[in-house]
């Protein structure tokens, strides 16, 4: 037997502003959308918000959501900086991938400084004994993310007027040091896969994940990359494809190879679901092979992908991943002796002065970065060699 919905409370007296939905809370639509201020239990609270939000949602400017409640916590100013973020997300100008990680750095922040602690009070001994609680389970380049987002957020909330003033974050509070990121480096070793390894890559991969193979060692693609690949961009000798990550624009002279991997590739796709019948590289759903979900997260399979593969090859390192080919053109690409043409491949800012003058580069100079990548890898060995 179904369930009945529940029954919708009375209001508190005659002329009370809001309406009951649903859902359980207390509601107004103002400007054609519906807004919510607070649970049924509470009609006065719910009433208090609207009237404290009231102004800005008619004149349709975003209400100061912490004023309601008086001076914010630290929890307070996370949510509002998550909120607005999410808008961020929804105008695209932010990655869900990004706000996703602001939501776990929130989560740190309001554990280690205190929920309803007082944002302007907090000291530079707490921030260092939140520093020094991250120092020991994360890695350099980690902690220089939470203490810049840290502050970053704490920044946006006073220049926002949710705080008044700015706490002092203390000396102790900074990003992990030049030497301590080499050194964390070194332990890592490097990321770097050599010509014979790619080819046994190349000779245990199916048709997909050969493209997939040549296309990070031919142009420096990473796994974004690879997925948000359309047919139209892969169609002719030459690839013109904006990083995504940088939204610099990048001009790639495919090979042969290359393209006749794609060629193959293509044509053994699963059928594409709705929406992705323009993608090259699908998972045998139809999906891109990254899949961003509402909750920030995000689905990998050329993660897994690869790691089977690098299995299969009989290629045993540790921390494989297929952003190692990136790593590995860049290195050699470097030897063909032009850094900028490389790095023009790789989609990487150039904030120098001549960079903002510098509309293109060659498309000789590309082709011998290109073509000193593919001579390392087809290579052919003499015996004694």
């Amino acid at each position: 037997m179904p369930k009945s919905n529940p029954s919708k409370p009375q209001k508190p007296y005659p002329d009370f502003p809001l309406t009951a939905h649903l859902n359980g809370q207390w509601c107004k639509k103002i400007r054609g959308k519906v807004h919510f201020f607070g649970v049924w239990s509470d009609p006065i609270a719910a009433r208090d918000k609207y009237l404290d939000e009231r102004d800005d949602l008619q004149a349709g400017r975003t209400p100061n959501r912490l004023s309601h409640k008086g001076k914010p916590t630290t929890a307070d100013l996370v949510n509002a900086f998550l909120h607005r973020s999410d808008a961020r997300v929804k105008a695209g100008e932010l990655s869900p991938l990004s706000w996703n990680d602001y939501r776990i750095i929130g989560a740190m922040i309001v554990d280690n400084l205190g929920r309803t602690s007082d944002p302007e009070k907090l000291r530079p001994v707490d921030f260092a004994t939140f520093r020094s609680t991250i120092a020991h389970g994360y890695s350099p380049s980690r902690i220089s993310k939470v203490v810049a987002t840290t502050r970053m957020m704490i920044k946006w909330a006073f220049e926002s007027e949710l705080i008044d003033r700015m706490p002092r974050f203390g000396p102790d509070f900074m990003v992990s040091s030049k030497k301590q990121m080499r050194l964390h480096r070194a332990q890592q070793g490097k990321k770097l896969l050599n010509a014979e390894e790619i080819q046994q890559l190349l000779d245990t991969a199916d048709k997909k994940w050969k493209a997939i193979i040549l296309l990070c060692v031919n142009g420096g693609l990473g796994n974004s990359d690879i997925s948000r690949l359309t047919l139209s961009d892969v169609s002719g000798e030459w690839m013109d494809l904006p990083r995504g990550k940088t939204g610099v624009d990048r001009r790639i002279p495919l090979w042969t190879e290359t393209r006749d991997a794609i060629a193959d590739a293509i044509p053994a796709r699963p059928v594409p679901k709705p929406g992705s019948e323009q993608v090259v590289f699908l998972s045998k759903h139809g999906s891109p092979m990254i899949v961003h979900r509402e909750d920030g997260k995000k689905t990998d399979l050329t993660i897994e992908g690869f790691r089977r593969l690098t299995k299969a090859a009989g290629i045993h390192r540790d921390r494989k991943g297929l952003y190692w080919l990136r790593h590995t053109f860049q290195t050699i690409g470097d030897g063909a002796g032009d850094p900028m043409a490389t790095s023009h491949i790789m989609g990487h800012i150039d904030s120098s002065m001549a960079g903002q003058y510098r509309e293109q580069i060659d498309d000789s100079r590309l082709l011998k970065v290109t073509n000193h990548v593919h001579s390392w890898l087809f290579k052919t060995v003499k015996d004694g060699e």
